[in-house]
C-alpha cells in the first residue's frame, strides 16, 4: 500500500513539475477577447448577415421610386411569310371606275381618271405589304418612370426603420455574446488562480509528508503518520489534476465564444472595481441605454412605420411610360420603327382586405413591442439594484477572503511548529492543512466573484460592451 501511494506521489509531482510547460503562445487581455469575439464569432457573424439583409429591403423599396428600363430582342422564325398585295383587291373598283368614265361627262370622267391614277402610283410605291416575315426580328426598350407614388415612399420609410431596428436588435445580441466572452474570461482567469492555490496545496501537503517520513525515519512516529500525510498528498495532487482540466475546458470555451484555435492565456485582473456609482444614476443610465431598450423603441418605430406604409397603400400612383420598337419588316405603317409615349394612373380600388389586414398585423406589433418595452423598462431598477448590491458584498468578500488565506497560513505554521515539538497530532496539522487549502480556492473564487458582479453591474446599468446610440 505504502509503495501504490509513492508511485501516486511520485506521479503527481511530476505532474506539478509540468503543469506549466508549453501552457501558453499568446496572453491576452479583456478587451482583446471582446475584439476577436466581434470579429470571428459565429453568433454575430450570422446576426451582422440579417442587417445585410434589412438593408437589401431597403434597396428594394427605393427601387419602387426609381425609373425602370426594359431591353428585349426577339429572333422568330415562321413557317411562312404572309404579304398584302392590294392591287387584286382594287381591280374591281378599277373596273367600275372604267364603267363609270365611259357613261359621264368629260370633267367626271377626268376626276376618275385622276383618282384611279392615285391609287395606282400608290400600289407601284408600295405594291405589297409584308404582315409576317419568315426570318422576322424584333427589338424594344421599354421605360417607365414613376412621378407620383405615396405608398413607395413610406415604404421605403418603413424599410429604413427596420433596418433601424435589425442595427439595434444586433447590438443586442452582441451584447449577449460579449457579455458570455466576458464571463468565459473570468472563468479562465479564475481557473488559473484556483490551479495556483491546488498548487500551493500539492506543496503544503509535500512539505508535511516530508515531515512525517522524517519522524519515522527518527523513530518519532509510526508508519502510520507518513501513510496518513502520503494520502493527503495524493488527494491534494488529485484536486490539481481536476483543477488543471477546469482550467482546460474554460480556455476551451473561451476559445470558441471568440473563434480562435490559438493557445491562449488570460491576463489575471487583481485590481479590484472601482466603486459603484450612485443607485439613482445607474438605473437612469439603464433605462437610456440599455440595447434591449434601444432595440424595443426601434422595433415601434419600424411597426409604426409599417402601418403607415400598409394605409397609404390605397392612394393612387402616376407614372409615366415611353416604348420603341424596332423591327426588319415595315408593315402597314411603311416604316420599320414605332414609339409611343403616355402617362398611366393606377389605383387598386379594392384588393380582398390585404392593405388593412397588413395595418393591422403592424399595429398588433406596435403594441406587442411596447409591452415589452414597459416590461423591460420597470425590470431595470431591479437588476441594477440587486447587481450593485452583490457588487458591494463581493468587494467585501475579497479582503475577507485574503485575510482568511492569511490567517490560515500562520495557523498551520503555528501547528506544524507544535507538531515538530510533539505537542501537537498529525491530525492538527493535516486539518490546518486542509483549511489553509479551502481559504485559498475561496480566495480565488473571491476574484472570479467580484469581477462576475462588476460584469453584470455593467450589463444592467447599459455599459457593457459600450453604449449603444
Amino acid at each position: 500500500m505504502a509503495n501504490m501511494y509513492r508511485s501516486s506521489a511520485l506521479i503527481g509531482a511530476l505532474l506539478v513539475a509540468s503543469a506549466g510547460v508549453a501552457r501558453a503562445d499568446r496572453t491576452i487581455t479583456l478587451d482583446d477577447a471582446l475584439a476577436l469575439a466581434r470579429a470571428h464569432n459565429r453568433d454575430l457573424r450570422g446576426a451582422r448577415e440579417r442587417i445585410t439583409i434589412a438593408n437589401a429591403g431597403v434597396e428594394q423599396a427605393r427601387a419602387a421610386l426609381l425609373p425602370t428600363l426594359a431591353v428585349d430582342g426577339k429572333y422568330t422564325h415562321n413557317y411562312k411569310e404572309v404579304d398584302f398585295d392590294a392591287a387584286p383587291l382594287l381591280d374591281p373598283t378599277f373596273a367600275i371606275a372604267d364603267a363609270i368614265r365611259t357613261n359621264t361627262n368629260a370633267t367626271e370622267a377626268a376626276a376618275i381618271q385622276a383618282a384611279e391614277d392615285q391609287a395606282r402610283a400608290g400600289l407601284a410605291a408600295q405594291p405589297t405589304v409584308v404582315i409576317t416575315k419568315k426570318e422576322e426580328l424584333d427589338g424594344a426598350v421599354t421605360a417607365s418612370v414613376p412621378l407620383v407614388a405615396p405608398s413607395s415612399y413610406f415604404a421605403l420609410s418603413a424599410a429604413k426603420r427596420g433596418r433601424d431596428a435589425s442595427e439595434a436588435t444586433y447590438q443586442v445580441s452582441e451584447a449577449s455574446v460579449l457579455v458570455s466572452v466576458a464571463q468565459a474570461y473570468f472563468a479562465a482567469a479564475g481557473t488559473d488562480e484556483l490551479v495556483v492555490a491546488r498548487r500551493d496545496a500539492v506543496t503544503v501537503a509535500t512539505e508535511t509528508f516530508d515531515v512525517a517520513k522524517a519522524r519515522v525515519a527518527a523513530e518519532l512516529a509510526n508508519q502510520v503518520e507518513s501513510t496518513r500525510a502520503e494520502t493527503a498528498l495524493v488527494r491534494a495532487q488529485q484536486d490539481l489534476a481536476e483543477a488543471e482540466n477546469t482550467r482546460a475546458a474554460a480556455y476551451r470555451s473561451l476559445a470558441t465564444l471568440i473563434g480562435t484555435k490559438e493557445t491562449l492565456s488570460v491576463q489575471a485582473v487583481k485590481d479590484l472595481p472601482a466603486e459603484p456609482g450612485a443607485l439613482d444614476a445607474l438605473v437612469s443610465a439603464g433605462q437610456s441605454h440599455r440595447p434591449e431598450l434601444v432595440a424595443e423603441r426601434a422595433t415601434i418605430a419600424a411597426a409604426e412605420a409599417n402601418a403607415r406604409a400598409s394605409a397609404w397603400r390605397w392612394s393612387p400612383t402616376l407614372s409615366a411610360f415611353g416604348n420603341v420598337r424596332l423591327q426588319n419588316y415595315a408593315g402597314f405603317s411603311g416604316d420599320k420603327y414605332s414609339w409611343a409615349v403616355g402617362v398611366e394612373l393606377g389605383w387598386v380600388a379594392f384588393d380582398g382586405g390585404v392593405r388593412d389586414a397588413q395595418r393591422h398585423v403592424a399595429e398588433a406589433q406596435r403594441r406587442e413591442a411596447e409591452a415589452r418595452l414597459e416590461l423591460i423598462g420597470d425590470s431595470v431598477s431591479d437588476e441594477v439594484a440587486n447587481a450593485r448590491g452583490t457588487l458591494e458584498t463581493k468587494r467585501k468578500g475579497v479582503g475577507s477572503a485574503q485575510r482568511a488565506v492569511a490567517l490560515a497560513r500562520e495557523t498551520l505554521r503555528l501547528v506544524r511548529a507544535q507538531y515538530e515539538a510533539g505537542t501537537a497530532k498529525q491530525l492538527d496539522v493535516l486539518q490546518a492543512q486542509d483549511v489553509l487549502v479551502s481559504a485559498e480556492v475561496a480566495f480565488a473564487q473571491s476574484h472570479f466573484d467580484v469581477a462576475l458582479a462588476d460584469l453584470q453591474l455593467k450589463r444592467a446599468a447599459g455599459d457593457f460592451p459600450g453604449r449603444a446610440h
